[in-house]
């Protein structure tokens, strides 16, 4: 009995000790309290000191990556190693600061140098915020940004379209003939003259009489990427923009005189 007994509390005397060390949590260092530490030379390390932003405002900007940055680790690593961590998300980072200091500064608020970053580093929000930035840039009398704004659009925008608008310069004509962008509206006799339509639909005539054929047969055809298409051999393509355009009854007769002549010869 006295055998047994040792043996029982032998047994409980393991299996406390068993659940002490399962009760202990493995100690890992506290990213947030390390941004404490580490702010101001993080600041300086990804050269954003000249935006003059405020501890709180910097702080919350740049805590999400920050924390990405440092990961699970229970040594404290150097700042240069986070910093290097950061940098090496090169542009995505950037494009991440500034989206963050457009939800936390209002851009009329915002100083030349922060509205300056902002807008080089827009990256892939330019379709959405191409129309606030360039009100904004021509209230501060930016031409210099409005050109970057405009070749940023202009080469990579999902957005662009076959027609420049004639007030702004950006391809952000959409198929209602507003502009995305500035939102001037274009007539259909400017939008014509815009993509030299009549030159186009000339050509046609000698290369593909048959679709020519059908476009002054209907009165109107489709206008996208790839130039002008009859009603019945327009694809629409995901994503891209096209026009419905309609033929004036002085375009038709112009062009069914154009048809006839290439049939005489």
């Amino acid at each position: 009995m006295a055998r047994k007994k040792r043996e029982e509390e032998e047994e409980e005397s393991s299996g406390e000790e068993a659940g002490a060390k399962k009760s202990k949590k493995e100690k890992y260092v506290d990213p947030e309290k390390l941004l404490e530490e580490y702010l101001e030379e993080v600041k300086l390390g990804l050269n954003l000191s000249y935006l003059n932003l405020d501890r709180d405002v910097f702080r919350d900007i740049i805590k999400e990556p920050f924390i990405a940055a440092v990961g699970q680790v229970k040594t404290k690593p150097k700042v240069r190693t986070i910093v290097n961590r950061l940098n090496a998300s090169g542009d995505a980072l950037l494009e991440y600061i500034a989206a963050k200091l457009l939800q936390t500064i209002s851009l009329s608020k915002m100083s030349d140098e922060q509205f300056e970053f902002v807008v080089y580093h827009v990256g892939k929000l330019v379709n959405e915020l191409a129309a606030t930035l360039y009100a904004e840039a021509k209230r501060r009398n930016r031409p210099d940004l409005i050109d970057f704004m405009r070749s940023l659009w202009n080469q990579s925008s999902s957005l662009r379209s076959p027609v420049t608008c004639p007030k702004c310069g950006f391809r952000a004509i959409m198929p209602d003939l507003s502009c995305k962008v500035c939102g001037y509206v274009m007539q259909m006799r400017e939008l014509k003259d815009n993509l030299h339509l009549m030159e186009q639909l000339k050509d046609m005539a000698s290369t593909n009489p048959e679709e020519f054929k059908e476009i002054v047969s209907s009165g109107y055809l489709f206008y996208g990427s790839l130039g002008p298409s009859a009603p019945s051999r327009f694809k629409a393509e995901s994503g891209g923009i096209y026009y419905e355009v309609i033929l004036t009854a002085q375009e038709k007769d112009q062009l069914r005189k154009l048809y006839s002549s290439l049939q005489q010869r």
